[in-house]
């Protein structure tokens, strides 16, 4: 991809501007496994051919390669959604102990108000967990700038940097400045074993360096740029961060604010310092109290939001209501529910798990959608992989219980789904798993994954033969069939269920949405 100069700008989503100004920091190696909100960090990233861009099968995989890039001595990134964090704290909290060589940015997208996730969460808390500097981009140019800043920060204090983004920063668009990239000096690649084996003698004196990097990291929050406070009449004042920053400057232009953009550590000084320049002072965050808990603790006197606030997304709308400490109301408007696409191979799937009666456990993806009527034939749905695991859970609890089949799709078998497919052939384990094949990661706009064949650049690549793992893995019995041959995959299901043994069925029609 062509240089950019600093004249030009480009209208980029958060998730673009992010990637376009990790590409001008010199970033070398990202990884990531796709994750509405956070899908378009690396799929941006990948048009430029001199970062080497990939999918992984999920988020430890991501996590442990871009962090082994960075000990090797590039700038690295790592890129998920917030439940995808989860997946990747092992790594990270140790992470925090062998600190980096090259900068190495984890860069976490929240999503306020459950537009496509099981759970709100909270990922700011993280930030204490495991002793690391989180930034928090409030708009697209914050982030470019926000990222860049996190990779200086991560070579300058020894460690891997959070940048937290939610919902709407991510795919909210903006006028951006570009920039040319700039690749640093790139470190020696040493070995060092005190710093980067976590045997426990050595974990031990890398703690004490951790609790004296964040006494640094503290003093830096202090004087940093991106915790500015803005003067004005001084009658009203906010403490806040990210989004909710926007949206209180539309309603309230004349206010003082302290914005947050390193939400930790926390800067307690200039906020104890800010609290007296006001005579009313509010705290306005998005979902948890992470900020209103910390203050509290300064003993700085505030005006919190109601605890109904602390359920999904804020918006422009529910400042006034915050100030004036109203509960907000759900507007009744008429809601349109999501369902299978037509045509989509998940039907014909459904249909025979209907009809039989069966009781499904489920996972996470587009099939996730056959719980809602008028397909209403999936009854579970935990996290990435659970379809095998809760499915063997269930036979366990009721092991007369025959009609009883887990589904998981073809990318979150890759993901989660294969160790518990070991652990139940291990564990003599008994019943159908339904791998629903639709050669795609459609949930979240059909990307690539290793049974694909194909990389995140859609080059050829060696090509994992899902049948061949799963016999790998124990299953007695590995079907392949289509979906569509209705009469025949209705055999094969009914004549699977009935039998004592651990099978697996392959559902593989492709996606009706697919254009490669």
């Amino acid at each position: 991809m062509a240089k950019k100069t600093v004249s030009q700008k480009a209208l980029l989503s958060g998730n673009e501007a992010l990637a376009y100004g990790a590409y001008e920091a010199g970033l070398g190696v990202a990884c990531a496994y796709p994750g509405t909100p956070s899908t378009e960090i690396l799929e941006t990233l990948a048009g430029f051919k001199d970062v080497d861009a990939q999918w992984s099968v999920n988020e430890k995989v991501a996590y442990e390669v871009a962090l082994g890039a960075a000990v090797a001595g590039v700038r690295s990134l790592f890129a998920c959604k917030h439940v995808g964090l989860n997946v990747a704290m092992d790594p990270l909290m140790t992470s925090s102990y062998t600190g980096v060589n090259a900068g190495f940015v984890i860069v976490v997208a929240d999503d306020p108000g459950m537009h496509s996730s099981q759970n709100e969460q909270d990922t700011r808390w993280v930030a204490i967990y495991s002793k690391m500097p989180m930034l928090e981009p409030s708009s697209p140019a914050e982030a470019k700038q926000f990222i860049q800043e996190a990779f200086n920060l991560s070579e300058r204090f020894d460690t891997p940097v959070m940048v937290r983004m939610t919902t709407r920063v991510s795919h909210t668009k903006e006028d951006v400045a570009l920039g040319e990239r700039r690749v640093p000096p790139k470190p020696a690649f040493e070995r060092n074993a005190p710093k980067y084996v976590m045997v426990p003698g050595h974990a031990y004196q890398r703690h004490v360096l951790v609790e004296k990097r964040l006494v640094k990291l503290k003093a830096l929050a202090e004087r940093s740029r991106f915790n500015r406070v803005e003067r004005g009449n001084g009658k009203l004042g906010f403490i806040t961060s990210g989004v909710a920053y926007q949206y209180l400057k539309d309603v309230y232009p004349d206010a003082s604010y302290l914005k947050l953009g390193m939400s930790y550590p926390f800067c307690d000084d200039k906020i104890k310092a800010f609290a007296k320049t006001v005579k009313k002072l509010f705290v306005v965050e998005e979902l948890d109290p992470f900020l209103e808990e910390h203050v509290r603790t300064l003993g700085v006197k505030f005006t919190a939001k109601d605890p109904s606030f602390r359920i999904g997304e804020l918006t422009p709308e529910s400042m006034p209501q915050i100030v004036a400490g109203r509960a907000k109301r759900e507007k009744k408007v008429a809601k349109r529910p999501p369902r299978l696409c037509a045509g989509c191979p998940h039907w014909a799937s459904f249909a025979a798990l209907k009809k039989m009666d069966a009781y499904v456990a489920g996972d996470i993806g587009c099939y996730t959608l056959a719980s809602l009527p008028p397909t209403s034939a999936l009854h579970s749905c935990l996290c990435m992989g659970a379809g095998v695991t809760w499915h063997e859970g269930w036979r366990r609890g009721a092991p007369d219980n025959k009609k009883i089949v887990g589904v998981v799709g073809d990318s979150t078998f890759v993901h989660s789904g294969v160790t518990g497919l070991i652990n139940a052939a291990y564990n003599k384990a008994k019943g159908v798993i339904l791998v629903l094949d639709n050669s795609t990661t459609a949930m979240t706009g059909g990307q690539q994954h290793p049974a694909t064949g194909l990389t995140i650049r859609n080059e050829p690549t060696r090509k994992l033969i899902l049948e061949d793992l799963c016999r790998a893995c124990g299953a007695d019995n590995v079907d392949v069939v289509d979906p569509m041959d209705v009469k025949a995959f209705a055999e094969i299901l009914e004549k699977r269920v009935n039998e004592d043994a651990l099978s697996v069925i392959v559902s593989r029609h492709p996606c009706r949405l697919l254009k490669r």
